[in-house]
């Protein structure tokens, strides 16, 4: 099993659900460090932001540390407030409010800074349960 940001990173995930009676919470922390590639001519070397490049661009083969290339910080945070409406078809009524920031040190052509809020509500069916919690 593969991470979607591939290699040279580290991360933190924090989960809270919380549940009385009809009444539910769920809270969602991921907050993670990674070192991109440069890329921009004076830098070609992989950091491991990329699993197609080749393993030999690698800048040493030893004193590697996490976050080497464009050091960046990532947040993305949710939480969420819902109501059971009908127990039997698992019917809920919720609202949802996510937040992810993307803050590299340097940006590039392909690397930018960049934050966004989202706030969601609506009424849903969870006939199975799915966890796309990665």
């Amino acid at each position: 099993m593969a991470h979607l940001w591939g290699a040279n990173f580290k991360e933190l995930v924090l989960i809270g659900r919380y549940q009385k009676e009809r009444w539910f919470a769920e809270a969602k922390l991921i907050v993670g460090m990674r070192g991109l590639d440069v890329n921009d001519g004076t830098d070609n070397f992989s950091y491991g932001g990329d699993i197609y490049r080749d393993y030999n661009d690698r800048p040493f083969d030893s004193g590697v540390t996490i976050g080497q290339g464009i050091k960046t910080t990532s947040i993305n945070a949710s939480g969420q407030l819902g109501y059971l409406v009908n127990p039997a078809s698992n019917l809920k009524a919720f609202v949802n409010l996510s937040y992810r920031n993307f803050n590299p040190e340097a940006e590039t052509l392909s690397v930018v800074n960049n934050s966004t809020v989202w706030i969601n509500f609506g009424l849903r069916t969870d006939l199975f349960n799915w966890y796309f919690d990665m």
